[in-house]
């Protein structure tokens, strides 16, 4: 989760300068800005000590959302204030695990931010390494490096950023931040679950330090290095060597990437060079490197992903299991790992292309662009994604990503209601859709695209066949699996529709939004309503404008017996989509129950 921890800057000398007056304006902050602040951007708080407070949330932005907002607020306030008396907060934000125990949480996470919180001025907000890497390009603001800190009672040293306001950030990176805007969305051929907004998160967001080698092929080369046994067993090396293996191998499945093969870095076995030499003696773009630990109860697998010209940690995971079938598990967690790993890698050439100038760019950066015009799911967006592809197939008829690109955008307007004439634009959806296909019949994305398609009419026995194509071809592309979750959901199968959706947010916790809101009504019809809730409530951190997750917000709401927060939501959903009803929403559902049991939910909560 996102940790906020915040405090009031010199509260003991306010204190002694004016006691009763101090803590009744600490009440009052509290009362007017940073309570309906943190109800605005779907945070908990979770406790209030003294004159500092604790709030998690769902998402790195939503932490830090609420945050500006609480210090835009209080600035504005405290202006008359003579300098000396008045009440300023410090703020401090980790994402990080968190253990849950009662309403309160413990944790790495938790004491960072709270460490982080002491390295910040007065009115400031100090944030994490991981806090930054999840918000830069998608909030108009700039940081200040304040490099690696070693914090009181933390083993490791913490590289820190301060908060620049907007204005203050200098062009060259203002130039290079995108601003994702949600359009009011429309009713849609396609679900209510397909209104959501896919969002995306850099890992990292920084100009080069220098220009990347004139060597390097324009696929990404990914080098995995052999994994490290940490079991204490040298026998144990074949099975950290059969996960390399087995990553290499599923890694392998995704086109756009160029994986090197098992002899091209088995001969760095147990060599520790730094990565930079690694990167140029493999003529790598990204290093992963990995470990295995393994113990009679259980099996810990390591991973971390490192940009190789600059020894930077881009990203980084664990993943458990129980040794009952090692083998089983070693190819489950292979997929998962390569999924991951390919997510990352996607978002992070997304950037390094959006960062390169408009000149000279190739078919393979004119693709890019486009998948990050994509994901701003406006209509501006889409026209200029539609533009880069198109363009992109004009200088290579044959690239089947491009056409997939394609095919999804004219696919969205018809979804978010940005055409006339939706007929034609799912034909022209559709034929990219098999023109990807003829062109690279091993494209998994291709066969799922054509999935989502066949969703759109219905037609879902065809759905699935290509659903389950887009997953034989690549078991560790998350989009498969969701594809194959939203059939289910919609023919009436919700515990395969369950697993699927699951299965792909494990691989991707990014997934976008509308596999994640089908997510939230899979659950809802499985009577599990709190789950459904916290699907809901974790898509409204990542973006508060989307009306139908607020419609299946108030859904669980009022099944849980929350009666007051169900009719909030409905109101919300309302004033984003005007003319939602509650005859017009669950008509994909095949099953006449299921859709009875939405309906009743909405109705519960108000909705007529």
């Amino acid at each position: 989760m996102a940790i906020l921890a915040a405090d009031v800057a010199g509260y003991s000398r306010l204190v002694g300068l004016d006691e009763e007056g101090t803590v009744a304006r600490l009440q009052a902050l509290r009362t007017e800005i940073v309570e309906p602040a943190i109800a605005d951007h779907h945070g908990r708080l979770v406790k209030t000590t003294g004159d500092g407070f604790l709030v998690e949330f769902g998402s790195a932005i939503a932490a830090v959302r609420c945050a500006l907002a609480i210090q835009t607020a209080i600035a504005h306030r405290e202006a008359a204030v003579a300098p000396e008396r008045r009440l300023l907060l410090r703020i401090g934000i980790q994402l990080g695990d968190v253990l849950l125990e009662g309403g309160d949480i413990f944790g790495d996470g938790v004491n960072v931010a709270a460490r982080l919180e002491g390295l910040a001025d007065a009115g400031s907000i100090v944030v994490s390494q991981a806090v930054r890497e999840q918000v830069e390009g998608r909030i108009p603001i700039g940081f200040a490096d304040l490099g690696p800190r070693t914090l009181k009672n933390i083993d490791r040293p913490v590289r820190a950023a301060r908060i620049v306001p907007d204005e203050a950030v200098e062009p060259e990176k203002t130039s290079r931040r995108r601003y994702a805007r949600v359009a009011a969305i429309a009713l849609c051929l396609v679900a209510a679950a397909a209104a959501g907004l896919a969002l995306w998160t850099p890992p990292w967001h920084s100009a080069p330090s220098s220009p990347p080698s004139a060597a390097l092929p324009s696929r990404p080369v990914v080098a995995i290095l052999p994994f490290a046994n940490l079991s204490g067993d040298a026998a144990q090396d074949y099975f950290s060597d059969g996960v390399t293996e087995d990553v290499i191998a599923a890694l392998g499945r995704f086109g756009e990437l160029a994986v090197l093969a098992r002899g091209a870095v088995m001969q760095f076995k147990g060599k520790a060079l730094p990565p930079e030499e690694l990167g140029r003696l493999l003529k790598a773009r990204y290093l992963v490197e990995g470990s295995v630990r393994r113990t009679p109860e259980r099996i810990r697998f390591s991973i971390q992903l490192s940009d190789a010209a600059r020894g930077r940690l881009l990203w980084s995971d664990q993943f458990d299991g129980e040794p009952k079938d090692v083998f089983s598990l070693q190819e489950q967690v292979a997929r998962r790992i390569a999924g991951t790993l390919a997510v990352q890698v996607r978002r992070l050439e997304e950037i390094r292309s959006t960062a390169k100038g408009a000149g000279n760019l190739d078919a393979y950066d004119l693709v890019l662009r486009g998948r990050a015009q994509l994901a701003k799911v406006t209509r501006r967006g889409n026209v200029e994604a539609r533009r880069l592809f198109e363009e992109a197939i004009r200088l290579d008829p044959s690239n089947a990503a491009a056409h997939v690109g394609l095919g999804s955008g004219y696919r969205d307007v018809v979804a978010y209601g940005w055409t006339e004439t939706p007929g034609e634009a799912m034909a022209k959806a559709e034929a990219a859709a098999r023109r990807a296909i003829a062109l690279d019949p091993q494209s998994a994305s291709a066969h799922a695209l054509l999935g989502r398609i066949l969703v759109a009419y219905r037609q879902y026995e065809q759905a699935e066949a290509a659903a389950r194509n887009a997953r034989a071809l690549n078991p560790s592309d998350p989009e498969g699996h969701a594809i194959l979750g939203a059939v289910a959901l919609w023919s009436g199968r919700i515990a395969d529709a369950i697993a699927a959706l699951e299965l792909a947010h494990g691989l991707d916790p990014d997934l976008a939004a509308e596999r994640m809101l089908a997510l939230a009504i899979a659950y809802y019809l499985a009577d599990r309503h709190a789950d459904s809730l916290r699907i809901s409530e974790r898509l409204l951190a990542r973006n508060e404008n989307l009306g139908f997750a607020h419609a299946t917000l108030a859904a669980a709401y009022a099944q849980l017996g929350r009666d007051e927060e169900a009719r909030a939501a409905v109101a919300r959903a309302k004033r984003l989509l005007p003319y939602l009803d509650a005859d017009t929403l669950g008509s994909q559902l095949r099953e006449p129950a299921h859709r009875a049991k939405f309906l009743a939910g909405l109705r519960k909560a108000g909705l007529q």
